[in-house]
């Protein structure tokens, strides 16, 4: 999947998104709004030993992950409880969790990143299709 899927951090997974109307009004009125944020990687976790995935921690450091998730999923859309990460392997696309979180377990990475904009993708077992762009706000300087 890493070929075909980018590094990215999920704001909202298509099963909390019933309405995606909804979903898209809410994005085009309020992401403009919402100033961007950082994030900064973190130590590796798993799921139950790397059978239900191997994840890289994401630090939300200015609460704007959370904020956009806020204004996104509120009624009728339910937020599951996950925290922000990056898949590394994931059961659905790989069968060696096991083996990736054994070797990577403990590891951390400190990089920070800046968010400027939200993407909202379409992705298949062979595509990657950004269908949307929403840019935060710009900040006058």
């Amino acid at each position: 999947m890493a070929a075909v899927v980018p590094a990215h951090v999920t704001v909202a997974y298509p099963e909390e998104i019933v309405d995606e109307e909804l979903f898209l009004r809410r994005a085009q009125s309020q992401l403009g709004q919402v100033a961007p944020f950082r994030l900064r990687l973190g130590e590796v976790f798993a799921a139950e030993h790397g059978r239900g995935g191997v994840f890289l921690a994401v630090n939300d450091i200015d609460g704007g992950w959370s904020r956009l998730r806020r204004l996104l999923l509120t009624a009728p859309m339910t937020a599951l409880d996950f925290p922000p990460h990056v898949t590394m392997a994931h059961p659905r696309t790989c069968t060696r969790g096991e083996k990736c979180h054994r070797a990577l377990a403990g590891q951390r990475l400190n990089n920070e990143f800046r968010i400027p904009e939200v993407l909202y993708t379409e992705t298949t077992a062979d595509t990657f299709t950004i269908l949307r762009r929403f840019r935060l706000a710009t900040t006058a300087g």
